[in-house]
């Protein structure tokens, strides 16, 4: 067993590295040759190793939708509405994702949110913060789109959040750090797409990604069944 996660381990290291390499010198070539592989690789080895049954279906709903994106958003700078396609993609991952983080928990205690809500106003304020910098460079169109999934989101991030104390601490942080490392991805991508330009945000874009779901993967797979 020992043996067979480290060959996977290997095998996901050489997918990362070929993808970052991808980003960094913009060869959509080697890109076409690693990032399909991620949600896939991430996929399998939550299938091997989760401890929790009950909600493999909606975790893994959540890796396909997030698949979909990936492809999507691979191949948008052949086509735009390949861009809004993943977006899509991206959306139903993040209602999956909230669905497990509401509905599966190890410990029936009082979310963290109800006990300490000012917590949301720092997610609402950078919410509010993302939109007044993108909205004045879109169109009609884009502005209820970006709207939807910036919302799914945040969302997900702060339903993480209120896991607190209702999983155990390391799953919690996986899975909470994982959101925000999604959200600042997300960010950096509309930023680059419709505000600024970016140094290398390409690379910086896909690592952040990368961060997120594994560290999101890696905390389902610690989670035990409710007490």
């Amino acid at each position: 067993m020992k043996v067979q996660k480290s060959i996977l381990i290997a095998v996901f290291l050489i997918l990362v590295i070929v993808e970052l390499l991808s980003r960094w010198l913009e060869n959509h070539t080697l890109e076409y040759v690693a990032k399909p592989f991620l949600m896939i690789w991430i996929a399998v080895f939550f299938v091997l190793y989760s401890k929790k049954k009950s909600f493999r279906a909606f975790v893994l709903m959540a890796f396909f939708f997030s698949w979909l994106g990936d492809m999507f958003l691979m191949l948008s700078h052949q086509n735009e509405i390949l861009f809004y396609a993943g977006v899509g993609g991206f959306f139903f991952a993040q209602i999956m994702y909230i669905l497990v983080f509401i509905r599966f928990l190890e410990i029936e205690n009082k979310g963290f949110l109800r006990r300490k809500p000012w917590w949301l106003v720092i997610f609402l304020v950078y919410l509010a913060g993302v939109l007044i910098m993108l909205f004045p460079d879109m169109d009609g169109f884009m502005r209820p789109v970006i709207l939807i999934y910036s919302i799914s989101l945040i969302g997900m991030s702060i339903f993480a959040l209120n896991r607190k104390h209702r999983v155990r601490q390391v799953v919690f942080l996986r899975v909470f750090i994982g959101s925000v490392f999604f959200v600042i991805s997300d960010t950096l991508i509309a930023l680059d797409k419709f505000t600024l330009d970016i140094p290398k945000a390409s690379f910086l874009i896909i690592l952040t990604y990368i961060i997120a779901q594994t560290l999101i993967m890696s905390g389902l797979v610690e989670e035990n069944e409710k007490n």
